[in-house]
């Protein structure tokens, strides 16, 4: 089955948290059997906030079963005595959906005070992001009322949720922009909205929805709706800030010329800070050091979901002047709208896969020098000493950081830039201590410390070769056909730097095989070394 591998998005489940989570006076009532409660622990990990998730599981035993009799209306009257929501939504897991039980009708038996949405989130028909995406815009469209627009230019900045990637450091960037521009901000949503927030969304001048996972729907509503213009871009990386706050005051000063208002200006900046106060970027600067120079022959490959895989392309390619060597998305929904956005970046198709072995045989066929990926591509690149930063969902509780680590704007920028720096030369002591590692460390005494004590060595014949090793320690068993590493060989790839090991191995035992050696001595390396120019 499919679910016992990773997956790159959660279920549907999950997406329903983390829009409850996100707003204010909500909570979610899963009507699911024991088990699948997984959801909370999720949460209660990876949120970093002192607050206990925002969702209850109302259980469905087999007793229940047994008896006809179900829990959900006590359940949902214990939440609203303990919590008071003024609103609860109630969503059945992937088991208990099989059952076709009406809940609508059951939830009105409740009795209770607070509305009660039933949402459909059909775990076998969507997956994570299309049921927040969905559950999001259909509240806004239940909520959202025609009003006039605020006094002063103001913004909706729309998408931001809980459990998002960087989210909290990214509205910390947008607040702050927005401040130096004087434009106000309506509503955030869904993240820390209530419904009176999202009731007066059409008051806003203008939209902000930088991410195209969460947020797209609601903001085309608004437009259809009430006239409210949007932009979808994400302000990734300096040039594209820049473009972003030129488009962001025309969009503002269309609406105060229809208002009568006095038109706005973009600030001054000072070394791409608008307000002088916050760090400058140091990006246009820093990629023409030697020190980024040099990264303009290595080779990066890109994976992740559509708003962070576009920017980062475009971020490493015109910002940095990184080669791309392939990039790819585990949306398909979004494919198409990223070729387009990619369209003379990449220099062969984009990789579209929601299976993480298929990317992993990617990056091992590529062996760039930089990978910016998921959790799932970290992982794999461990395997192929491959550096690797984590640039989009699905993450781990490492991606959730305390301190100020934005994504968006020119402190994004600027946090990018280090991170790429830092995952792609990071570990380049690693080498020098392989190199020089009795610089003051003493392993040669080390060394002889474990010879002094080490079991004895005897003779294992591989393949006709002889190789030694351990005697407490038997040889690994050898695939036929498999070529077989010598110990001095090995001795000799460690001299290699970590970062292009990867490569150097599967040349060389591309080189012996089409030679035909059966395993591989340091002499053989050092003739494919030869002959690939090494």
């Amino acid at each position: 089955m499919r679910l016992a591998y990773w997956m790159y998005e959660g279920t549907a489940h999950h997406g329903v948290g983390r829009i409850a989570n996100s707003l204010q006076k909500v909570h979610a009532v899963f009507h699911a059997p024991q088990g699948d409660d997984y959801v909370t622990p999720i949460f209660t990990m990876l949120e970093r906030t002192p607050d206990f998730p925002q969702m209850t599981t109302s259980v469905v035993s087999g007793r229940d079963l047994a008896m006809g009799t179900i829990r959900l209306p006590e359940t949902l009257r214990q939440v609203e005595a303990k919590l008071q929501p003024e609103l609860i939504i109630i969503c059945a897991s992937c088991s208990t959906i099989l059952l076709q039980e009406n809940l609508q009708v059951v939830a009105e038996s409740a009795g209770v005070e607070a509305e009660v949405l039933v949402y459909d989130a059909n775990p076998y028909r969507m997956q994570e992001i299309v049921a927040a995406e969905a559950l999001f815009s259909l509240l806004v469209k239940r909520y959202a009322a025609a009003q006039p627009l605020t006094d002063q230019p103001s913004v909706n900045i729309i998408g931001p949720a809980s459990l998002g990637f960087h989210i909290r450091q990214d509205l910390i960037c947008l607040r702050r922009l927005m401040q130096a521009l004087g434009v106000r901000v309506n509503a955030v949503a869904p993240l820390g909205a209530s419904l009176t927030d999202l009731r007066r969304l059409p008051a806003a001048w203008v939209n902000l929805a930088p991410y195209r996972e969460l947020g797209l729907g609601a903001a085309q509503h608004l437009a259809q709706e009430f006239g409210t213009s949007t932009l979808y871009d994400a302000p990734i990386g300096v040039q594209p800030t820049l473009r972003w706050l030129r488009h962001l005051v025309d969009a503002l000063n269309e609406v105060a010329a229809r208002q009568g208002k006095p038109a706005l200006e973009l600030p001054p900046l000072t070394a791409f800070s608008l307000d002088g106060l916050s760090a400058p970027s140091g990006v246009p600067w820093f990629a023409r050091t030697a020190d980024m120079d040099s990264f303009s022959g290595k080779r990066a490959f890109v994976f992740g979901d559509a708003t962070h895989t576009v920017g980062m392309v475009k971020f490493l390619h015109d910002e940095l002047g990184m080669p791309i060597a392939g990039a790819g998305t585990y949306l398909r929904r979004e494919a198409a709208w990223i070729r387009e956005q990619l369209a003379g970046y990449l220099p062969g198709e984009l990789l579209v896969t929601d299976r993480f072995q298929n990317v992993a045989a990617v990056i091992e066929e590529l062996m760039p020098e930089l990978v910016c990926g998921t959790q799932m591509e970290r992982h794999s690149c461990r395997k192929f000493d491959v550096p690797c930063m984590v640039i989009a969902p699905p993450t781990h509780i490492e991606n959730h950081l305390l301190s100020y680590s934005p994504m968006l704007g020119f402190d994004g920028a600027d946090y990018i830039a280090d991170t790429v720096y830092t995952t792609a030369t990071l570990g380049l002591e690693k080498h020098l201590i392989d190199l020089f590692g009795d610089a003051g460390l003493d392993y040669d005494q080390a060394d002889e410390a474990v010879g002094a004590t080490a079991a004895p060595v005897v003779e294992t014949a591989v393949n006709g070769h002889v190789i030694p090793t351990p005697e407490s320690a038997p040889a690994k068993p050898v695939q036929p056909g498999k070529l077989v590493w010598t110990a001095d060989a090995e001795r000799l790839l460690k001299k290699v730097p970590f970062f292009v090991r990867g490569r150097v191995r599967k040349n060389t035992e591309k080189f012996a095989s089409e030679q035909g050696y059966e395993a591989i001595t340091a002499e053989v390396l050092q003739a494919a070394r030869e002959a690939l120019g090494g």
